[in-house]
């Protein structure tokens, strides 16, 4: 009789539990970069209380988290693209007190509609995150164009120029064209 109990506690809990999202692999179906919203795409499929198995539904209206300091001004914004992995966080309060300052009238913890999404997301690792870590270094990218930022130097590199900043020097690869007047200390040096 006790087991039965205890089983039965058991499965009500687990029915209760698949109701509450945390944290899901998604894709970006849109982004409205005005809005700083999207719509997602999670990965995988639920099990409806019916025991069929269904994808999940698109989220539409989800913030989208970007590296910004938004009381300073400060931070790194890149494109979002349709298609682009991201990682879906459910919220565990509503959302809507934040985005508008409405007090919540439900209570949808857990629930999709309070999703928020971190894109970069990858499957596998990229050159540019393997460049990153055997150098101990921040590296930014956008196509070909490459600043890599650690200890010891500053590079920037576009196709065959390259701006080099370390300690002891700043050199140069490639033409060097300047609009302006050019002031020095200390003396010239020949090549």
């Amino acid at each position: 009789m006790i087991q039965e109990v205890v089983q039965e506690i058991e499965n009500t809990v687990r029915d209760g539990l698949k109701g509450i999202h945390t944290a899901m692999p998604g894709e970006i179906t849109s982004f409205d970069p005005g809005s700083g919203r999207a719509t997602v795409k999670p990965n995988g499929q639920y099990t409806s209380s019916s025991g069929k198995r269904m994808a999940y539904p698109q989220i539409s209206d989800v913030p989208v988290a970007f590296p910004v300091c938004q009381s300073a001004g400060v931070g790194i914004a890149f494109p979002v693209k349709a298609g682009d992995s991201c990682i879906i966080i459910v919220s565990e309060v509503e959302l809507d007190e934040w985005r508008s300052g409405a007090e919540s009238e439900g209570s949808l913890r857990f629930d999709l509609t309070n999703a928020m999404a971190v894109p970069g997301l990858l499957v596998g690792g990229s050159e540019m995150i393997r460049k990153a870590c055997a150098q101990d270094a921040v590296v930014v990218a956008s196509g070909t164009a490459e600043v890599l930022i650690s200890e010891e130097e500053i590079t920037a590199t576009v196709g065959d120029t390259e701006l080099k900043l370390t300690e002891e020097e700043t050199a140069i690869r490639g033409d060097l064209k300047v609009d302006g007047d050019i002031s020095y200390t200390g003396a010239l040096h020949g090549a």
